[in-house]
């Protein structure tokens, strides 16, 4: 036990506590959070390459030159010809593909937000965790006083014949016992700190800091970065399926030549131009858009699904937020006033030895236990009240 105490003492002198508003800025820059705003970026560059043209063609050709000598004074049609030419859209397609890659962009941008409001909920949910530790330590060394106290007055008891010496080892088991979950708890209480490094280093949040309030708070303008990222997939399936019609009508090249010639005919320089353009008679084109249908159509179907999903857990989690609640009033004002009066009583009484060290252990352990399911019941509140912000896309970042 010492080794552990100093341990711990160890530990958080390496420690430095931050302000909740510090954690929330450490997660922001989280490496899940800034890999995805890497994702988008590349998308966004993505976007402006498939809206592009392409480059115009330079092209120096040089023609009608006789095998056997390779001279440009023997022909008239012997000469260098200098060509450029340059891809045309007769539709917005290409418009439409960049406006499709920009928005599954922006739907790969909620997602970076949404990943960021995951964490955010993790780490909630670790602090309401700590909290349920830190509640459930405090029971457990206050119950260890108790159980000191009574273990004096049964050493009494016992000196004046009132009790027997078996009250005074199972009291003296029943400490040991608390002194046993005592030390579980906390490494409980470090493995979750542990956890918390990975969201935000080596440091604790203050406690006093953590804006637990906001957690009943309704927003006026929630925004859900899931459903955003659902609406801008859905947006770029649309356009693409567009564009991919659109691709039906073929491009147009066109070019210019001029020819750089002898002159032998005192015909002077040639000029030129050509138009050429892809006759679409392979499969590539209609089954391009039939799988941008089909993209399009799991898309639709997907953000319908989620539209559902997200209805149905919010009123699961509001009617189980309700039921928690309920029975939080009838266990803190009946049931636990109960269990500490009786253990009050039983105490008592022990000590004037109506009461046996029996009862009084029962009444001890009943109260701990009322005590710890009340600890758990609020953790399990405060969950589902993080989740449902969540769902909603409320803001919980205090």
């Amino acid at each position: 036990m010492k080794v552990f105490f100093f341990f711990c003492t160890i530990t958080c002198c390496n420690i430095y506590a931050i302000i909740f508003q510090e954690a929330v800025e450490r997660l922001s820059k989280h490496e899940l959070i800034l890999s995805i705003e890497s994702e988008a970026n590349e998308l966004s560059e993505n976007a402006k390459i498939a809206g592009s043209w392409g480059d115009p063609n330079f092209k120096i050709s040089a023609k009608n030159f006789p095998k056997d000598t390779f001279k440009s004074d023997e022909t008239p049609m012997t000469g260098v010809e200098f060509g450029i030419s340059q891809k045309f859209s007769l539709t917005t397609k290409y418009r439409n593909r960049k406006d499709s890659l920009t928005a599954l962009s922006n739907s790969t941008e909620s997602k970076a937000k949404d990943k960021g409001q995951l964490l955010l909920k993790s780490l909630w949910n670790l602090l309401i965790t700590i909290k349920r530790t830190k509640g459930e330590l405090k029971i457990l060394s206050e119950n260890q006083t108790w159980l000191n106290k009574t273990l004096k007055i049964s050493k009494k008891l016992y000196a004046n014949g009132k009790t027997t010496q078996q009250a005074i080892l199972d009291i003296q088991i029943r400490h040991s016992e608390i002194g046993i979950e005592l030390n579980n708890k906390k490494i409980d209480l470090s493995q979750l700190h542990e956890e918390m490094n990975y969201l935000i280093g080596e440091s604790e949040i203050s406690f006093n800091s953590i804006p637990w309030q906001v957690l009943d708070k309704r927003d006026e303008k929630p925004q859900d970065h899931k459903e955003s990222l659902f609406k801008e997939k859905l947006r770029a399936s649309e356009l693409n399926l567009y564009a991919s019609r659109l691709n039906y009508i073929p491009d147009l090249t066109l070019g210019i030549g001029y020819t750089k010639r002898s002159n032998i005919d005192n015909r002077g320089d040639f000029v030129g131009a050509s138009l050429s353009f892809p006759i679409p008679t392979s499969h590539k084109r209609y089954s391009n858009v039939s799988r941008a249908i089909y993209q399009n159509s799991k898309n639709s179907n997907d953000f319908k699904n989620y539209l559902k999903i997200k209805r149905r857990d919010q009123v699961i989690l509001e009617k189980e937020i309700s039921k928690l609640n309920s029975e939080l009033k009838t266990l803190s004002s009946k049931t636990l006033r109960f269990a500490k009066n009786l253990r009050t009583i039983t105490s008592k009484s022990y000590g004037l030895g109506g009461a046996s060290y029996i009862e009084l252990l029962q009444s001890e352990l009943k109260l701990q236990n009322i005590q710890m399911h009340k600890l758990k019941l609020e953790e399990q509140r405060e969950k589902k009240k993080v989740e449902l912000k969540y769902i909603l896309g409320e803001s919980i970042d205090g």
